[in-house]
């Protein structure tokens, strides 16, 4: 090549500066905006230009980008409490820029060979914190992604030649998790040929932890049923309560019986990086496999999610196949041997920078803090007649219902819920509600790293603003 040739032509470099101005302009200023702009798709329909059949110039995509961000929801904002993930990381954003400008696969070493070195010490760092020895692991596309390679592993080994012959050799596998376990093992369960109606949902105790006696009884009529149990799925940090299954009370049921068991840990993996934490998970060393997002408590951006497994070799048992020789040549270190997809971005690039940049301890520090954070939200609640504590906290969820005297019981539900549409109306919080035991209540998830307590004092004070004014409309 030419040293002079241009990989890209002057306008379009210019372009791409005056986009990156647009973009340093809104992480100045994002915080000073709703954080909900966009009340309705009908207006946005009316007001963007979503059609693809024209070619358009530079000025009308700058538009077009400026549109995008001026009404995206902002999920960095400290008041943004409505998911499993919040915040904005720098070194993850530069992670993902630079992903994105070499555009390598990992699929071989030769395609990419420091992101497969990044991906590698990653895997080793992230399994030997779990307390796998010997194990291995691979970057997925979500929690959803790595539940379902988990549940693959577990089905192949309880029935080995499904792989090559087809589903099961006639046996009817089943598979057990909790009540409030994440709807994706039920996706799994379908994708997989095993049917929804083989994942049990086994019940859980009144704090919704998963009740092992009676785990215990359902893998009992399963095989009296005639049924083959194989796995077993526990939750560390469920999606509503932030719960953590009991881990070691489950692993001697699975190995009494001799099954597959995985932890769901796509919520509260991260805890293992805190010291004073880590005992949510203690014994889960003695797991099969282990689902661990890093998108979430770790502040890394989507999407950053690895799946774990105790033994190396399961990965590219389950994954390899014949007729690869056009890409693979013999190299042990092409992850592309031990991954359900060909094609993959390096997301490892965005979660090891922001490692080497806050280190163990940094992690620790800021894990530590959101817990802290998390039983401040809890005493600002039993503090207050207003509200009621729906689930103790044991994580970073925080579960409350509204609960004003001036109202029957039968109608705290419906009231909950409208204070909460109402405060998401308004923009300037965002918080979502979940049902417990047919209660509806506020959902409050503590996991942005730049939340400190004044930001809750005032999501609270908003929220018992509105719920007055809601409460003097229903006496109208």
């Amino acid at each position: 090549m030419n040293s002079k040739e241009r990989l890209l032509p002057q306008s379009e470099l210019e372009f791409i500066k005056k986009i990156h101005e647009i973009v340093l302009d809104y992480l100045d200023q994002r915080n000073e905006g709703l954080i909900n702009p966009s009340k309705s798709r009908y207006d946005l329909q009316s007001e963007v230009d979503f059609s693809l059949d024209k070619p358009s110039s530079h000025d009308k995509v700058q538009s077009l980008i400026e549109q995008y961000i001026s009404r995206a929801v902002d999920t960095s904002s400290p008041h943004f409490y409505n998911q499993l993930f919040s915040g904005f990381s720098t070194m993850g954003y530069l992670g993902e820029v630079i992903a994105a400008i070499t555009n390598s696969s990992m699929y071989t070493y030769e395609m990419s060979p420091m992101a497969t070195l990044i991906e590698m010490e990653l895997i080793k760092k992230m399994a030997g914190i779990v307390g796998y020895k010997n194990g291995f692991g691979t970057f997925v596309t979500g929690g959803s992604n790595a539940n379902l390679v988990a549940m693959l592993a577990a089905r192949d080994k309880a029935s080995p030649l499904t792989k090559q012959q087809g589903l099961f050799e006639n046996k009817t596998l089943c598979a057990f998790v909790s009540e409030e376990s994440h709807y994706s093992h039920l996706k799994a369960g379908y994708q997989l040929g095993i049917g929804i109606d083989h994942i049990i949902k086994v019940p859980c105790d009144t704090t919704g932890h998963m009740d092992t006696s009676a785990l215990l009884i359902e893998i009992k009529n399963a095989i009296a049923d005639g049924k083959m149990p194989f796995f077993v799925g526990a939750t560390a940090g469920t999606t509503v309560r932030g719960v953590f299954d009991p881990i070691k009370e489950i692993n001697k049921i699975c190995k009494d019986y001799g099954l597959w068991f995985h932890i769901d840990g796509s919520w509260g993996g991260s805890v293992l990086l805190s010291e004073k934490h880590r005992n949510l998970l203690n014994g889960c060393e003695d797991s099969d496999s282990f689902a661990w997002c890093a998108h979430k408590m770790m502040g890394v951006p989507l999407m950053c999610t690895v799946i774990l497994m105790k033994e190396k070799i399961i990965l590219k048992d389950i994954n390899e196949v014949p007729s690869t020789d056009y890409l693979f040549h013999g190299e042990e270190m092409d992850l592309g041997l031990y991954s359900l997809q060909c094609g993959r971005r390096a997301d490892s690039i965005k979660l090891w920078l922001t490692w080497k940049y806050f280190g163990d301890i940094g992690y620790e520090e800021r894990i530590d803090r959101l817990f802290d954070l998390a039983k401040y939200a809890e005493t600002k609640v039993n503090k207050s007649r207003l509200y009621k504590m729906i689930s103790p906290v044991e994580s970073l969820n925080v579960c409350f219902q509204l609960q004003p005297e001036e109202l029957n019981e039968s109608e705290w539900n419906a009231f909950t819920v409208k204070v909460r549409n109402k405060l998401a109306d308004e923009g300037n919080i965002m918080v979502n509600y979940a049902t417990i035991n047919d209660i509806s209540c506020i959902r409050l998830i503590v996991v942005n790293f730049n939340l400190q307590k004044h930001h809750l004092d005032t999501f609270f004070e908003d929220l018992e603003t509105i719920c007055n004014k809601t409460i003097k409309e229903q006496k109208n």
